[in-house]
C-alpha cells in the first residue's frame, strides 16, 4: 500500500519517495497540474505514509496512524481548502465528513466565492505549525487549491515558509500556479502532475468502492474526463447522460434557433451554474467538437463512419465517440463543417473555458461562444447549400 497505489503519477511519486529515502524531504512542496488529476489525493497519501508506524514511505494500512489517516482524523495532518467566508464550523465539519463518505471533496459552492482567508492560515497553519507533533514524527499541512488564498493569507503563510518549524511538511496544491505569489512559489519544491491515460482514469474510478462506479459507467466517465479523474467523479454517475444530452441540444442547434433563444441559453449557463459547472460544460462542448472532428477527418481520409455506434472497432479505423447516443447529430455536423470550421470553434470554446477560469463575466463569455457557434453553423449551412445548387 502507500504511494505505489497512485495511478498515472509516476514522476511525482518517484520524486517524493526518492527524497524521503535520501533524507532530503523539503519543508514545502507545490503540487501543480490540471484540476482533478489527483494532486490532493497524493498529498493525503503522502501524509498517511509519513505518519505510518512502519519504516519507509509505504503505509501499512493497518496501524493506528493509518486508520486515523483513513478517517481524516490524524491529529498531525491538517487539510485546508477554500470555503465561503460565511461557512460555520458545524457546516465545515459536515462538509469534510460528506467528502470522506463520498470519496471526494466537492469544490463547487455555486455562486458563493470560496477562499482561504488569513484567519484560516493563522489558526490552521501558523499556530499549529509552531507546536510539536502530537503522536508522530511529522506535522503535515495540505493547503488544497492554494491559489485561492487571499493576498493577506499568502503573505502570512510566507513567513512560515521562510522559517519553517522542524518536523513540518507543507503541501500546496494548485491548478493555477501563476496565480500564487512568486515569493510563495520560490519557497516550495515544485512537483508537476500530468493528465492520466483513459485506462488509468478508469482504474481510479473502479478502485474506490465509495465512488460507486460500475465498469460501463467508469468507461464512459473516463472518456469525458480528459485525463482528470476528479472531473469524472464530479460529473456524477447518474448525471452524465443528462449532461451529454444538454450539450447535444446546444451543439446540435435544437436550443439555438434564433437570437432570443441564444441569449436565454447564455443566461441560463451564466446564472444557474457555478464556475466549476460552467468549466465542465465547456469541457463537454470541446469533447463534442472532438467527436465531430474525428468523424470529419475519417471521412476526409476515405474511411467509413457507419457501424459501431461509438465503440473503438479494432482494426477498422473507427474512432471512439463519447456522444455515441447522439451519433446522428455528430455525423450531420461532420458533413456540414470542414476542419477549419471545427478548429475555429475548438479555439473559441477553449478560450471561453480559460476566460471562466480567470473569473471573467460568464454572461459575456457564454453569449460570445454561443454566437460563434451559431455563426459557424450558419456559414457551413450556406456553403453546403451553395454547393448543392452548383450540382
Amino acid at each position: 500500500m502507500g504511494l505505489e497505489r497512485i495511478k498515472g503519477q509516476d514522476s511525482a511519486v518517484s520524486l517524493l519517495t526518492s527524497a524521503y529515502a535520501s533524507g532530503r524531504l523539503s519543508h514545502a512542496y507545490l503540487f501543480h497540474g490540471p484540476d482533478g488529476v489527483g494532486k490532493e489525493a497524493v498529498a493525503l497519501e503522502f501524509a498517511r505514509a509519513l505518519h505510518c508506524e512502519t519504516d519507509g514511505l509505504e503505509s501499512c494500512g493497518s496501524c493506528s496512524a493509518c486508520r486515523m489517516a483513513d478517517g481524516l482524523s490524524h491529529p498531525d495532518t491538517h487539510l485546508i481548502f477554500p470555503v465561503p467566508t460565511t461557512i460555520k464550523p458545524a457546516e465545515l465539519a459536515e462538509l469534510k465528513a460528506s467528502g470522506l463518505k463520498a470519496g471526494f471533496r466537492d469544490q463547487d459552492f455555486g455562486r458563493k466565492t470560496a477562499v482561504i482567508s488569513v484567519d484560516t492560515v493563522l489558526s490552521e497553519v501558523v499556530v499549529k505549525a509552531n507546536k510539536r507533533p502530537y503522536i508522530g514524527p511529522w506535522k503535515v499541512f495540505i493547503i488544497a487549491d492554494a491559489d485561492r488564498m487571499t493576498t493577506e493569507a499568502a503573505n502570512t503563510l510566507l513567513k512560515t515558509l521562510e522559517e519553517p518549524p522542524e518536523q513540518t511538511v507543507i503541501v500546496l496544491t494548485t491548478s493555477r500556479p501563476t496565480a500564487l505569489p512568486a515569493t510563495v512559489i520560490s519557497r516550495c519544491q515544485r512537483v508537476a502532475f500530468g493528465r492520466l491515460s483513459r485506462k488509468d482514469v478508469e482504474a481510479v474510478l473502479l478502485a474506490d468502492p465509495r465512488l460507486g462506479f460500475e465498469p460501463k459507467e467508469a468507461k464512459a466517465a473516463a472518456a469525458m474526463a480528459q485525463g482528470c479523474p476528479g472531473v469524472a467523479v464530479r460529473s456524477g454517475r447518474a448525471g452524465l447522460a443528462g449532461e451529454l444530452r444538454s450539450v447535444a441540444l446546444i451543439m446540435g442547434g435544437s436550443r439555438l434557433t434564433n437570437a432570443s433563444s441564444l441569449l436565454d441559453e447564455a443566461n441560463r449557463l451564466a446564472y444557474r451554474l457555478g464556475r466549476d459547472e460552467q468549466q465542465k460544460f465547456l469541457n463537454l462542448m470541446l469533447l463534442w467538437l472532438r467527436d465531430v472532428l474525428q468523424l470529419s477527418q475519417l471521412r476526409g481520409s476515405g474511411g467509413s463512419s457507419a457501424g459501431t455506434g461509438g465503440g473503438n472497432a479494432s482494426g477498422t479505423g473507427e474512432p471512439e465517440i463519447l456522444y455515441a447516443g447522439h451519433r446522428a447529430e455528430i455525423e450531420r455536423m461532420a458533413d456540414s463543417m470542414n476542419v477549419d470550421d471545427l478548429e475555429q470553434l475548438i479555439h473559441k470554446v477553449d478560450d471561453a473555458r480559460r476566460a471562466i477560469e480567470r473569473y471573467s463575466n460568464p454572461s459575456i463569455v457564454f453569449t460570445s461562444v454561443l454566437l460563434d457557434l451559431a455563426v459557424v453553423r450558419k456559414r457551413a449551412s450556406t456553403r453546403r447549400g451553395a454547393a448543392h445548387g452548383v450540382r
